[in-house]
Protein backbone atom coordinates (compact mmCIF):
# COMPACT_ATOMS: atom_id res chain seq x y z
CA UNK A 1 0.00 0.00 0.00
CA UNK A 2 2.60 2.44 1.20
CA UNK A 3 4.52 1.61 -2.53
CA UNK A 4 1.28 2.77 -4.55
CA UNK A 5 0.97 5.33 -2.65
CA UNK A 6 4.50 6.46 -3.82
CA UNK A 7 3.63 5.77 -7.10
CA UNK A 8 1.00 8.26 -6.67
CA UNK A 9 2.39 10.70 -5.37
CA UNK A 10 5.34 10.53 -8.39
CA UNK A 11 2.66 10.47 -10.83
CA UNK A 12 1.25 13.31 -9.30
CA UNK A 13 4.22 15.27 -9.25
CA UNK A 14 5.08 14.61 -12.60
CA UNK A 15 1.55 15.57 -14.17
CA UNK A 16 1.82 19.00 -12.28
CA UNK A 17 5.43 19.74 -13.68
CA UNK A 18 3.86 18.48 -17.35
CA UNK A 19 1.26 21.40 -16.70
CA UNK A 20 3.17 23.63 -15.55
CA UNK A 21 5.41 23.28 -18.95
CA UNK A 22 2.81 23.58 -20.75
CA UNK A 23 1.70 26.85 -19.38
CA UNK A 24 4.77 28.44 -19.59
CA UNK A 25 4.80 27.04 -23.34
CA UNK A 26 1.49 28.84 -23.78
CA UNK A 27 2.17 31.70 -22.39
CA UNK A 28 5.44 32.16 -24.48
CA UNK A 29 3.69 31.43 -27.97
CA UNK A 30 2.52 34.50 -30.03
CA UNK A 31 3.77 37.39 -30.70
CA UNK A 32 4.68 40.29 -27.47
CA UNK A 33 3.80 43.75 -27.62
CA UNK A 34 6.48 45.98 -25.82
CA UNK A 35 6.12 49.71 -25.19
CA UNK A 36 9.83 51.70 -25.01
CA UNK A 37 9.04 54.55 -23.13
CA UNK A 38 10.73 57.50 -21.12
CA UNK A 39 9.84 60.13 -18.52
CA UNK A 40 11.72 62.43 -20.97
CA UNK A 41 13.10 63.01 -24.16
CA UNK A 42 16.62 63.03 -25.50
CA UNK A 43 17.66 59.36 -23.21
CA UNK A 44 17.77 57.56 -26.48
CA UNK A 45 14.74 55.68 -26.43
CA UNK A 46 14.32 55.60 -30.09
CA UNK A 47 17.98 54.88 -30.56
CA UNK A 48 17.78 51.82 -28.49
CA UNK A 49 14.23 50.39 -29.44
CA UNK A 50 15.57 50.55 -33.09
CA UNK A 51 18.70 48.73 -32.20
CA UNK A 52 17.30 46.40 -29.67
CA UNK A 53 15.07 45.38 -32.53
CA UNK A 54 17.92 44.59 -34.89
CA UNK A 55 19.17 42.44 -32.50
CA UNK A 56 16.71 40.57 -32.42
CA UNK A 57 16.41 39.93 -35.80
CA UNK A 58 20.25 38.55 -35.95
CA UNK A 59 18.23 36.35 -33.36
CA UNK A 60 16.20 34.72 -35.70
CA UNK A 61 13.12 36.49 -34.43
CA UNK A 62 10.50 38.83 -36.52
CA UNK A 63 10.42 42.18 -35.78
CA UNK A 64 8.00 44.77 -35.88
CA UNK A 65 8.43 48.41 -34.65
CA UNK A 66 5.58 50.81 -34.11
CA UNK A 67 6.92 54.31 -34.07
CA UNK A 68 4.26 55.87 -32.04
CA UNK A 69 6.15 58.88 -30.81
CA UNK A 70 3.37 61.27 -32.55
CA UNK A 71 4.67 64.26 -34.11
CA UNK A 72 8.63 63.54 -33.58
CA UNK A 73 8.45 59.82 -35.25
CA UNK A 74 12.13 59.36 -35.01
CA UNK A 75 12.90 55.50 -36.84
CA UNK A 76 12.51 57.46 -40.11
CA UNK A 77 15.57 60.18 -38.87
CA UNK A 78 17.46 57.29 -37.79
CA UNK A 79 17.18 55.38 -40.97
CA UNK A 80 18.04 58.16 -43.05
CA UNK A 81 14.52 57.83 -45.13
CA UNK A 82 11.36 59.84 -45.48
CA UNK A 83 7.91 57.02 -45.23
CA UNK A 84 5.84 57.67 -48.05
CA UNK A 85 2.71 56.25 -45.74
CA UNK A 86 1.71 56.50 -42.54
CA UNK A 87 -0.67 54.65 -39.73
CA UNK A 88 -3.06 57.61 -40.35
CA UNK A 89 -3.23 56.85 -44.12
CA UNK A 90 -4.30 53.29 -42.70
CA UNK A 91 -6.80 54.87 -40.94
CA UNK A 92 -8.36 57.05 -43.56
CA UNK A 93 -8.51 54.22 -45.74
CA UNK A 94 -5.70 55.66 -48.46
CA UNK A 95 -3.65 52.02 -47.84
CA UNK A 96 -3.27 49.13 -46.45
CA UNK A 97 -1.65 48.24 -42.90
CA UNK A 98 0.97 46.16 -45.32
CA UNK A 99 1.21 49.08 -48.09
CA UNK A 100 2.30 51.22 -45.27
CA UNK A 101 5.00 49.04 -43.76
CA UNK A 102 8.66 50.05 -43.89
CA UNK A 103 11.34 47.72 -44.67
CA UNK A 104 14.28 48.05 -42.45
CA UNK A 105 18.09 45.92 -42.00
CA UNK A 106 17.34 42.12 -41.84
CA UNK A 107 14.09 42.00 -42.50
CA UNK A 108 13.03 44.55 -39.84
CA UNK A 109 9.42 46.47 -40.35
CA UNK A 110 8.49 49.19 -39.46
CA UNK A 111 4.92 51.06 -39.45
CA UNK A 112 5.93 54.85 -39.12
CA UNK A 113 4.44 57.83 -37.24
CA UNK A 114 1.56 59.92 -38.01
CA UNK A 115 0.72 62.88 -36.19
CA UNK A 116 -2.97 61.97 -36.29
CA UNK A 117 -2.94 59.04 -34.49
CA UNK A 118 -3.83 60.90 -31.47
CA UNK A 119 -7.13 61.35 -32.93
CA UNK A 120 -8.00 57.24 -32.98
CA UNK A 121 -10.20 58.35 -29.24
CA UNK A 122 -12.92 59.45 -32.04
CA UNK A 123 -12.76 56.64 -34.48
CA UNK A 124 -15.64 54.89 -34.94
CA UNK A 125 -16.35 50.70 -34.89
CA UNK A 126 -16.12 50.39 -38.54
CA UNK A 127 -12.49 52.47 -38.70
CA UNK A 128 -11.06 50.71 -35.45
CA UNK A 129 -12.37 47.50 -37.23
CA UNK A 130 -10.02 48.31 -40.12
CA UNK A 131 -6.98 49.42 -38.13
CA UNK A 132 -7.16 45.66 -35.97
CA UNK A 133 -7.66 44.17 -39.31
CA UNK A 134 -4.54 44.95 -40.93
CA UNK A 135 -2.90 44.42 -37.06
CA UNK A 136 -4.29 40.74 -37.39
CA UNK A 137 -2.56 40.28 -40.86
CA UNK A 138 0.95 41.10 -39.44
CA UNK A 139 0.48 39.51 -35.97
CA UNK A 140 1.05 36.10 -37.43
CA UNK A 141 3.65 37.23 -39.23
CA UNK A 142 6.35 38.45 -36.28
CA UNK A 143 7.67 37.48 -32.74
CA UNK A 144 7.29 40.75 -31.50
CA UNK A 145 5.60 44.41 -31.82
CA UNK A 146 8.07 46.92 -30.24
CA UNK A 147 6.01 50.48 -29.54
CA UNK A 148 8.21 53.12 -29.29
CA UNK A 149 6.20 55.86 -27.95
CA UNK A 150 6.28 59.59 -27.22
CA UNK A 151 8.55 60.95 -23.77
CA UNK A 152 6.76 62.21 -20.67
CA UNK A 153 3.32 61.19 -19.56
CA UNK A 154 0.96 62.86 -21.88
CA UNK A 155 -2.41 60.57 -22.37
CA UNK A 156 -1.38 59.75 -25.55
CA UNK A 157 2.02 58.22 -24.29
CA UNK A 158 0.26 56.31 -21.30
CA UNK A 159 -2.38 55.24 -23.47
CA UNK A 160 0.04 52.76 -25.76
CA UNK A 161 2.40 51.92 -22.44
CA UNK A 162 -0.83 50.83 -20.83
CA UNK A 163 -2.37 48.61 -23.54
CA UNK A 164 0.95 47.13 -24.10
CA UNK A 165 2.17 43.79 -22.60
CA UNK A 166 5.40 44.84 -20.86
CA UNK A 167 7.28 48.18 -20.98
CA UNK A 168 10.42 49.16 -21.17
CA UNK A 169 11.05 52.44 -19.08
CA UNK A 170 14.26 53.92 -20.75
CA UNK A 171 16.52 56.58 -18.43
CA UNK A 172 19.89 57.59 -18.05
CA UNK A 173 21.41 58.72 -14.54
CA UNK A 174 21.17 62.39 -15.10
CA UNK A 175 18.97 63.44 -11.83
CA UNK A 176 16.74 64.92 -14.12
CA UNK A 177 16.21 61.67 -16.19
CA UNK A 178 15.95 59.72 -12.93
CA UNK A 179 13.54 61.93 -11.41
CA UNK A 180 11.03 62.13 -14.63
CA UNK A 181 11.32 58.24 -15.27
CA UNK A 182 10.01 57.69 -11.62
CA UNK A 183 7.32 60.25 -12.21
CA UNK A 184 6.35 58.39 -15.33
CA UNK A 185 6.21 54.94 -12.92
CA UNK A 186 4.25 56.72 -10.73
CA UNK A 187 1.54 57.88 -13.72
CA UNK A 188 1.53 54.51 -15.08
CA UNK A 189 0.63 53.07 -11.71
CA UNK A 190 -2.11 56.01 -11.12
CA UNK A 191 -3.48 55.50 -14.31
CA UNK A 192 -3.92 51.95 -12.35
CA UNK A 193 -1.97 50.25 -15.34
CA UNK A 194 -1.96 46.35 -15.82
CA UNK A 195 1.63 46.56 -17.66
CA UNK A 196 4.53 44.64 -16.17
CA UNK A 197 7.56 47.68 -16.38
CA UNK A 198 11.57 47.22 -16.56
CA UNK A 199 13.94 50.05 -16.21
CA UNK A 200 16.92 50.07 -18.51
CA UNK A 201 19.88 52.54 -17.70
CA UNK A 202 21.25 54.04 -21.08
CA UNK A 203 24.18 56.03 -21.14
CA UNK A 204 25.56 54.99 -17.81
CA UNK A 205 29.36 55.29 -17.77
CA UNK A 206 29.72 51.44 -16.51
CA UNK A 207 27.70 48.64 -16.00
CA UNK A 208 27.76 48.98 -12.29
CA UNK A 209 27.19 52.00 -11.72
CA UNK A 210 24.00 52.45 -14.58
CA UNK A 211 22.72 49.09 -12.02
CA UNK A 212 23.09 51.18 -8.66
CA UNK A 213 21.49 54.22 -9.88
CA UNK A 214 18.62 52.20 -11.98
CA UNK A 215 18.11 50.39 -8.70
CA UNK A 216 17.76 53.87 -6.80
CA UNK A 217 14.77 54.36 -9.08
CA UNK A 218 13.61 50.72 -8.51
CA UNK A 219 13.45 50.87 -4.50
CA UNK A 220 11.50 54.44 -4.59
CA UNK A 221 9.32 53.27 -6.89
CA UNK A 222 8.62 50.44 -4.45
CA UNK A 223 8.63 52.08 -1.29
CA UNK A 224 6.48 55.06 -2.18
CA UNK A 225 4.39 53.67 -4.92
CA UNK A 226 4.35 49.66 -3.19
CA UNK A 227 4.52 48.43 -6.61
CA UNK A 228 7.25 46.18 -8.22
CA UNK A 229 9.35 47.23 -10.81
CA UNK A 230 12.06 45.28 -12.74
CA UNK A 231 15.86 45.87 -13.52
CA UNK A 232 16.31 45.06 -17.04
CA UNK A 233 19.61 46.23 -18.13
CA UNK A 234 22.24 49.04 -18.74
CA UNK A 235 23.76 49.98 -22.10
CA UNK A 236 26.91 51.74 -21.54
CA UNK A 237 28.28 55.63 -22.62
CA UNK A 238 29.51 54.68 -25.90
CA UNK A 239 30.65 57.53 -28.40
CA UNK A 240 29.72 55.20 -31.11
CA UNK A 241 26.01 55.66 -30.55
CA UNK A 242 26.34 59.31 -31.30
CA UNK A 243 28.48 58.57 -34.46
CA UNK A 244 25.66 56.22 -35.72
CA UNK A 245 22.87 58.89 -34.84
CA UNK A 246 24.91 60.98 -36.96
CA UNK A 247 25.79 58.93 -39.80
CA UNK A 248 21.50 57.48 -39.82
CA UNK A 249 22.83 54.02 -39.59
CA UNK A 250 21.89 51.45 -36.35
CA UNK A 251 24.44 51.59 -34.17
CA UNK A 252 24.75 47.45 -33.92
CA UNK A 253 25.47 47.27 -37.70
CA UNK A 254 27.56 49.88 -37.75
CA UNK A 255 30.01 49.50 -35.03
CA UNK A 256 28.77 45.82 -33.94
CA UNK A 257 31.95 45.40 -31.28
CA UNK A 258 31.22 48.57 -29.60
CA UNK A 259 30.33 48.46 -25.61
CA UNK A 260 26.98 49.64 -26.28
CA UNK A 261 26.16 47.65 -29.16
CA UNK A 262 27.37 44.57 -26.73
CA UNK A 263 25.12 45.86 -23.98
CA UNK A 264 22.20 45.83 -26.27
CA UNK A 265 22.55 42.71 -27.86
CA UNK A 266 22.77 41.19 -23.97
CA UNK A 267 18.95 42.95 -23.61
CA UNK A 268 18.01 41.34 -27.05
CA UNK A 269 19.20 37.75 -25.56
CA UNK A 270 17.30 38.49 -22.19
CA UNK A 271 13.61 39.16 -23.56
CA UNK A 272 13.90 36.00 -25.68
CA UNK A 273 15.23 33.88 -22.89
CA UNK A 274 13.42 34.68 -19.63
CA UNK A 275 9.80 33.88 -19.12
CA UNK A 276 7.99 36.43 -20.41
CA UNK A 277 4.86 38.23 -18.86
CA UNK A 278 1.27 37.04 -20.17
CA UNK A 279 0.00 38.35 -23.16
CA UNK A 280 -2.82 40.56 -22.57
CA UNK A 281 -4.62 39.59 -25.82
CA UNK A 282 -4.25 39.85 -29.68
CA UNK A 283 -2.92 43.23 -31.41
CA UNK A 284 -6.38 43.72 -32.20
CA UNK A 285 -7.14 43.80 -28.34
CA UNK A 286 -4.22 46.24 -28.47
CA UNK A 287 -5.83 48.85 -30.69
CA UNK A 288 -9.01 48.49 -28.38
CA UNK A 289 -7.18 49.16 -25.40
CA UNK A 290 -5.04 52.04 -27.17
CA UNK A 291 -8.33 53.69 -28.55
CA UNK A 292 -10.32 53.12 -25.65
CA UNK A 293 -7.62 54.90 -23.13
CA UNK A 294 -7.24 57.97 -25.01
CA UNK A 295 -10.90 58.66 -24.41
CA UNK A 296 -10.98 57.62 -20.80
CA UNK A 297 -7.35 58.73 -19.33
CA UNK A 298 -7.98 61.69 -16.83
CA UNK A 299 -6.91 65.35 -18.46
CA UNK A 300 -4.46 65.87 -16.02
CA UNK A 301 -2.18 63.48 -18.25
CA UNK A 302 -3.56 65.36 -21.49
Amino acid sequence: MAEQADQLRAWIKRQSAKVQEEIFERRNQGSRIVAVTSGKGGVGKSQLTLNLAIALQQRGQRVVILDADLGLANINILLGYEPSFTLWDVVQKRVSMKDVLQQGPLGLRIIPGASGISQLASLDDVEISGIIEGFQDLEGECDWLLVDTGAGIAANVLSFVLAADEALVVTNPEPPALADAYGLIKSIWEAQGNVRLQLVMNRSKSLKHGEEMGMRVINLAERMLNQPVGFFGVVREDLHAQQAVSRQEPLILLYPSSMAAQDIGDLADQMIHRVKPPKRGRWGQFVHRMSSLLASLPKEFG
